[in-house]
């Protein structure tokens, strides 16, 4: 009688993502924005197909399906949001070559700050860089 090692998992229950996966889940949102809903989010279908599309990238691990391209398009939302209030609500520096531009003690003191209060972690790696998404995130949008 064979038994199953409870070792290995036969599928991660975490979704793990590239960059490249990252990057052609926007490009395929962006193609498809005019499916946007009056929700503020995409259609169950939309999403259903942008992981169906994804799939041709696959690498080990979890194979991406609606939910998961649901839950990675939230959290690009919530980048989206975090910039945007970053540099309009706050009145604070933003370019999309240099990011916030943190230069200098006093300023990386006050950058820490402000990523270390919850909901302003997004914001954490655009310290001196910027994100390669937020074009299409405001044709979106």
């Amino acid at each position: 009688m064979a038994t199953e090692d409870p070792a290995v998992d036969a599928e991660p229950k975490h979704a793990d993502w590239s960059i490249k996966e990252v990057g052609v889940l926007v490009q395929y949102l962006h193609d498809h924005h005019a499916e946007w809903g009056d929700t503020g989010n995409f259609c169950q279908s939309t999403y259903a197909n942008a992981a169906g599309h994804i799939r041709l990238l696959h690498v080990p691990g979890k194979i991406k399906d609606h939910k998961n391209v649901s839950i990675k398009w939230g959290v690009i939302k919530q980048t989206y949001s975090a910039i945007i209030t970053y540099h309009s609500k706050l009145g604070e520096h933003w370019d999309n070559e240099h990011g916030t531009n943190i230069s200098g003690a006093l300023a990386g003191e006050n950058w820490s700050k402000y990523v270390a209060v919850k909901g302003n972690t997004l914001m954490r790696s655009f310290h001196n860089k910027g994100w390669e998404y937020i074009n299409f995130l405001e044709d979106i949008f």
